[in-house]
């Protein structure tokens, strides 16, 4: 008699359903996003071409002679005498501080400054003096002796900048200053034309 299988009894292994990949998520491992290109940043350029550019002494420098030190010695003299016959201290001690001032300056021998006219303002040294901050300008020319530049700022004290300019040609410096302040006469003040008389 043939044997007959008990399909209840025997184990029938089992079949590991085989994976189904997913089109979608094929497509996500094989297909990768190109990265974004990175753009560099342009450097914004800064106006900072000079225009001008030069050296001068910081005022005009007069060798005196002894007859000018003993003149200005009896000026003083003959005020002091005055203001103690007065009696007026204040007066006396203001004339021996002038006179004291007077001929310590002009023993001083000027410094060298550097100056230059940028597109930002006109530099002293290491100071800027912005055109935004200024009003106007003035060239004091009068040869031989007066050669400077004047400059207006904003400031309610000591609104007036002198800037000495040498052997600068003043007809370059001004064609270059108008294009950015507007050009109005500037009175001289009574110290400048006091120093100027009295070469010191």
């Amino acid at each position: 008699m043939s044997n007959i299988i008990n399909l209840k009894e025997k184990e029938v292994p089992m079949q590991k359903p085989s994976r189904i990949l997913d089109a979608e998520s094929v497509g996500k491992k094989q297909v990768k996003k190109p990265e974004p290109i990175k753009q560099k940043k342009t450097p914004v350029l800064k106006e900072s071409k000079t225009h001008l550019e030069w050296t001068t002494p910081e005022f005009e420098y007069y060798k005196n002679s002894q007859s000018w030190f003993i003149t200005i010695g009896v000026i003083a003299g003959i005020l002091l005498i005055i203001a103690i016959f007065t009696k007026n201290f204040l007066f006396g001690l203001l004339i021996g501080i002038s006179y004291f001032l007077i001929t310590t300056y002009s023993l001083k021998k000027p410094d060298n400054v550097k100056l230059s006219i940028s597109p930002k303002g006109v530099k002293i040294n290491n100071t800027l003096y912005e055109f935004e901050n200024l009003r106007s300008f003035w060239i004091f020319y009068d040869l031989p002796e007066i050669k400077e530049l004047s400059l207006r700022s904003k400031k309610t004290i000591m609104p007036y900048v002198r800037v000495p300019i040498g052997d600068e040609n003043p007809v370059e410096i001004r064609r270059i200053l108008i294009k950015y302040l507007p050009e109005k006469k500037h009175k001289e003040s009574a110290i400048d034309n006091l120093a100027r008389n009295l070469k010191f």
